[in-house]
């Protein structure tokens, strides 16, 4: 069966988050999706909270939709690793220690929004983390992955031949939500069979105006059409942010 999730979504249980757990499902099934992988800031997590993240992915999850607990970790240097499948408290604040314990849980490690820090990370954490966001919706534009990503993913994947490319909702309310979907064929619907593929690189980035594959190869016409369309959506912005202030 052939199935669209959201990576990165965060629930009330962030500090920033708006929806409970069965209201994301809602949201999230409305829009055609069959999984979220939710990840918590690690800052606004306890045992107490995390054990409640495990329960209500458990409670929730069912033969039509699944829910996956994660927590996106605070690294020194400004890092965030978002551990998929992973809800475990790490005290650790390096990012390879970080993404260690993240593989020894069997979850899959993920470079969150690294156009935040314009595509530079030390080569170990680059070679340690399984997947980097090529788009993350809350940092690179809802329509379109930024063209930094063009130059920025191969650079890193010149680092880590295995590195993945992956696509973050970074979901904290409707109002921030983008039809990017992960999209995979698993024989039946789990966290196991969603998290192996993850990490076996079977799975497609798909949106309305924009597809990759988890290598994220592009050739050169590929890369000046998107360059071409982001051009285009920043001057559409634009002109709506001076239509805004002259209304104002």
């Amino acid at each position: 069966m052939q199935i669209k999730g959201a990576l990165h979504v965060h629930s009330y249980l962030s500090h920033d988050g708006t929806l409970t757990v069965p209201e994301l499902i809602e949201w999230y099934s409305r829009h055609g999706y069959q999984f979220v992988a939710i990840g918590e800031h690690s800052q606004d997590m306890d045992e107490t909270k995390a054990q409640i993240l495990i329960a209500q992915s458990a409670e929730h999850s069912s033969s039509r939709f699944c829910v996956i607990p994660g927590i996106e970790y605070a690294c020194e240097g400004g890092l965030h690793i978002v551990g998929v499948g992973v809800a475990a408290l790490i005290r650790d604040i390096e990012p390879v220690a970080v993404v260690d314990v993240i593989h020894q849980c069997g979850g899959f490690a993920i470079l969150a929004h690294p156009k935040r820090d314009g595509w530079e990370c030390a080569p170990q954490v680059v070679r340690a983390v399984d997947a980097a966001e090529i788009w993350n919706v809350a940092y690179d534009g809802k329509f379109l992955p930024s063209p930094q990503s063009l130059m920025g993913f191969p650079r890193m994947r010149e680092i880590n031949p295995r590195l993945l490319a992956v696509a973050g909702h970074d979901f904290h309310r409707k109002v921030g939500f983008y039809d990017v979907g992960i999209v995979m064929d698993v024989p039946a619907l789990s966290t196991g069979a969603i998290i192996g593929n993850l990490q076996q690189g079977r799975f497609e980035i798909r949106a309305p105006f924009f597809c990759a594959k988890p290598q994220a190869q592009f050739s050169f016409l590929e890369s000046a059409r998107l360059r071409f369309l982001s051009w285009q959506l920043s001057k559409v912005k634009q002109a709506r942010d001076l239509v805004l202030r002259l209304c104002s």
